[in-house]
């Protein structure tokens, strides 16, 4: 219960910055900052916005991916291995088995005394 708490905070929290982001660019063009004549600060007021808005977005959506909230999404599933799901019957080959290694007894070019 604590965990999925935690979850929900991180996403709020997330939403909370992107809407800030997006208000933040619909001032910067509502004020003129970008408007017929771009400034400096409208610049990079819209660049900042773009980029908190972004990198909240993107861990939004990782968090909800983690979470299981996008499972609908066919993109997003987990797949099975092809090869088990047609063929369940057929035991998956193995890799032959190897002679381990005896240990060196010290010589160059390894091999037993």
């Amino acid at each position: 219960m604590k965990l999925f708490h935690g979850v929900l905070g991180l996403a709020a929290i997330c939403v909370v910055v992107v809407l800030l982001s997006l208000l933040g660019l619909i001032g910067d063009f509502v004020s003129g900052l970008i408007g017929p004549h771009i400034t400096m600060d409208g610049l990079l007021l819209a660049l900042i916005c773009l980029l908190m808005g972004g990198l909240f977005t993107l861990m939004l959506m990782l968090i909800a991916k983690d979470a299981g909230w996008l499972d609908w999404l066919p993109a997003l599933r987990k797949k099975a291995a092809p090869e088990a799901a047609a063929n369940p019957a057929k035991p998956a080959a193995t890799a032959p088995a190897t002679q381990p290694a005896s240990p060196s007894t010290g010589s160059a070019s390894g091999q037993e005394k």
